[in-house]
């Protein structure tokens, strides 16, 4: 941005039930803009490890807890509504962006009140019903993280959205691609078997994600001869681990606990990525997907669902392999196909690490979303 007021400030708003996907690329977003055009302030709904992360970069952040506004409890709203005000107008905010579309029901309010324009961004599908409700208080701009949903939103809601929304996929950390003897340090550190290739799913273990799929694709490429270890990376936070544990039952009733290993989360699960050769996105939807984007930033092939924002990140054929989605044959026969061919998987993945860098790389992320912000400020 060019403008004489700069730094600009611009106050992010996150709701942060827990440390996921979308929280992850808010602390990406940040890191992606310019400290000396643009001052980030950050508001977060809850005190967890997204709060810590942002000062830990040396982000101002404040816990608001995020209400709605509700005729039986009209002070919790209020309050959230005048905390996330005056915090906006102690930092000199002249932006507010929402990480959500719920954390934008009282952070519109409150940029109403600082009379600074507001945009949010917009990770998931809703009904008409939803997205007018949490963004009734008014949006300058509409940010999706792709275009599938996007088009999708238009479609159920075009009077909101059309001609006020564009797509800002989000950014990825590209980390130092290791060699071969650091890929098998990493695989040791994880007690993975050097010998055979690891399959990954990574994220949040839930069935809309694939799980089942997955474990359904395993049998039957253990089945057919395959020698593969099979790897969960994550948990289910929303459930407490209630999907995770169900899936460690489904593994031990088909007898493959010895192919199988349950990573649990870990905060630092990109920096796993490399350990793996294949990494497995059989979502049955899916707005974008962190897990695609982290494992092209580490030169690994995907295997991913051809649903939602994943086309959109995976060329198929040319970065990585996409199936029909809730098609565990389909998703056994692609995996077979790039575990069975080494080459194969170094060329899916080095194109995929390029296509990372090139398109959804934190430089190019940054450069998109300070036009976006200039474009409404003026």
């Amino acid at each position: 941005m060019t403008d004489v007021t700069i730094p600009r400030t611009v106050l992010f708003v996150a709701w942060a039930p827990f440390y996921s996907g979308a929280e992850r690329a808010l602390l990406l977003t940040i890191r992606a803009l310019p400290r000396e055009r643009v001052t980030p302030v950050a508001v977060v709904g809850t005190d967890g490890d997204l709060r810590a992360h942002l000062e830990s970069d040396g982000v101002e952040t404040h816990v608001v807890p995020i209400r709605y506004a509700d005729w039986r409890h009209p002070l919790d709203w209020l309050r959230s509504v005048s905390a996330i005000a005056r915090i906006g107008r102690r930092s000199g905010a002249v932006l507010v962006h929402t990480n959500d579309c719920p954390s934008f029901q009282p952070a519109g309010y409150a940029a109403g009140l600082l009379r600074i324009p507001a945009v949010t961004h917009v990770r998931f599908p809703d009904t008409r019903a939803g997205f007018t409700w949490f963004l009734r208080p008014g949006f300058q701009r509409a940010l999706f993280v792709s275009d599938y949903l996007r088009q999708d939103a238009i479609s159920v809601a075009p009077d909101l959205f059309s001609g006020r929304s564009d797509v800002v996929h989000d950014g990825v950390d590209l980390p130092p691609l290791g060699d071969a003897s650091s890929r098998d340090r990493l695989k040791r550190e994880l007690g993975l078997p050097p010998d055979r290739p690891s399959i990954v799913i990574a994220g949040q273990v839930a069935e809309v994600k694939g799980i089942w799929e997955f474990i359904e694709a395993a049998r039957l490429l253990v089945t057919g001869g395959a020698l593969a270890t099979f790897v969960v990376l994550g948990d289910d936070l929303k459930e407490q681990g209630k999907t995770r544990r169900l899936a460690e039952q489904r593994v031990r009733d088909l007898g493959l606990s010895d192919h199988f290993r349950f990573l649990g989360f870990r905060p630092n699960a990109p920096a796993l990525i490399p350990a793996f050769d294949v990494v497995a996105v059989p979502s049955h939807i899916e707005p974008l997907g962190n897990a695609t984007l982290e494992a092209m930033a580490a030169g690994r092939p995907v295997v991913g669902s051809r649903v939602g924002g994943i086309p959109e990140m995976v060329m198929d054929g040319e970065t990585g392999l996409l199936v029909p989605p809730r098609n565990a044959e389909a998703l056994s026969e692609a995996l077979a196909t790039v575990i069975r061919d080494a080459r194969l998987r170094e060329h899916l993945g080095a194109a995929g690490r390029s296509r990372a860098e090139r398109v959804f790389g934190l430089e190019a992320h940054g450069r998109r979303l300070e036009g976006l912000y200039t474009e409404v400020l003026s």
